[in-house]
Formats: structure tokens, sequence, C-alpha cells
């Protein structure tokens, strides 16, 4: 409990510093707009930050699923194949390495402005991040529970199913927590390539008329949805992992 209130206590003195230094004038409100020019944004613009919020959910949504998606099943193939392994890795070596928004150039020579570049910019994010946690995670899976298993007969897909992918369900998540956070930034990201909607042309737009207030309103949407993903994964999480010690 009292955690909670240290917690509770940190937030509710951030704000209140918030507040005395905008609405006191110790601030220019240009550089850290106040409390009321928030709410005001939120008032006028509620119509457009809903509209805008639905094509940057959209592509955050695509290209999240897509890339851990794709991220998984190719670490699972990498992990149980060594042809595959042996394959893929030069190519996950190379990616890796690379920063997602150093690739908007090339998105927009070979591709374009349009939504579906900003979806694989995310789409990419997200893929290189899980593929080296999935392989990881199906490398570090004690040996004894394949082997107690293979003593007692299981086959080997078996084994695969009931041991191995429950058992890399945990360190997971983690790698799937760390993705929808990035898919977050990464879809901001790429909407400033010349999007005609979405949060980050809402910035792009704020930014040209120096309205700090809307710029403030915008990121705090899509920090509040981040967090949101965020306690969705978390909560998914215990109950797919109810066996686990952690959760014990």
């Amino acid at each position: 409990m009292k955690w909670k209130i240290i917690s509770i206590s940190s937030a509710v003195l951030f704000l209140a510093l918030w507040i005395v230094l905008t609405l006191g004038g110790f601030v220019n409100k240009l550089y850290l707009p106040g409390p009321d020019q928030i709410f005001g944004v939120f008032m006028e613009d509620y119509s457009k930050l809903f509209r805008h919020l639905g094509f940057t959910l959209g592509r955050q949504f695509a290209g999240f699923f897509l890339g851990s998606a794709l991220g998984i099943l190719v670490g699972l193939l990498i992990a149980s194949n060594r042809y595959v392994q042996a394959f893929m890795d030069p190519i996950i070596e190379v990616l890796r390495p690379i920063p997602p928004l150093a690739i908007i150039p090339m998105l927009i020579l070979w591709l374009g402005i349009g939504a579906f570049p900003q979806i694989l910019l995310v789409t990419f994010g997200c893929f290189v991040i899980i593929v080296v946690n999935t392989v990881e995670s199906v490398r570090n899976v004690p040996k004894i529970y394949i082997n107690a298993a293979r003593t007692l007969g299981a086959k080997w897909s078996y084994i695969y199913h009931t041991v191995v992918l429950p058992a890399i369900v945990p360190s997971l998540v983690g790698s799937v927590r760390v993705c929808a956070a990035a898919s977050f930034g990464l879809v901001v990201a790429a909407e400033f390539m010349g999007a005609q909607e979405g949060i980050g042309y809402y910035m792009i737009i704020a930014q040209r008329y120096l309205r700090t207030d809307m710029i403030f309103v915008s990121i705090i949407i899509i920090s509040a949805l981040a967090w949101l993903t965020d306690q969705l994964i978390r909560k998914a999480e215990k109950r797919l992992t109810r066996w686990s010690e952690r959760h014990s």
C-alpha cells in the first residue's frame, strides 16, 4: 500500500509543479503550455483529434501486429531449424543494427508517402525486436524440460507445442511490450513522411503555427494510449503465465 501512496504522491507533485510553473507565470506558455490551454485544445479540436487518432491507430495496430507476428514466426523457425538459421542469420544481423528511422528516406524513395510505407516502418521496427528475442527465448528454455518430455516418448512436434511455446511466453511478453511502446513512436515518426492525416500530421500543423499546446496534447494522447496498451498486455500476460513462478 505504501508503494502506491509514494507513486501517487510523485504524480501529484509533478502535476502541482506543472500548474505552479505555468499558471504562476514562471514559464512562457509558448514553451510550456498550462492545463487551461491543454483543456482548451481538447474542447476545440476533439473531433479533429479523434479523426486523426483513428488513422494513427490503424497504422500502429497494423504495423505492430504484422511485425510481431512475423518476428515470432521467423524467430521460431530460426531456433528450430539449422538450415533456416544458417540462411536467416546473416540477414537478421544486417537488419538488426539499422535504426528504423534511418530507413525513412529510402521508404519515401521506393514507396512514396502513402500509408503502406508508414505501416512498413512500424512493421520493420517491431520485427527486428521480436525476432531476436524469440530466438533467444527458445534457446534459453531449460534443457531438462525437453529431455524429460523425450524420455516419456513425446515427439518433437508435441514437445514444441506443449513445452517450448509455453516456456517462452513470459520472456516474449517483455519484448512485445517494448514493441508496443516503440510502435507508437514509430507511427508518429512515419506520419512525418508526408501523411495528410494522423497525429503526426496534426503535430506538423501545430509546429507551423507555433501551437505548442496542440503538440503537448498530441504527446499526451500518444503517451496515454501507449500506457493503456501496455496495461492490456500485462493483463493478458498474467492470464497466460499464471503457472509461472513470477505469479505464484
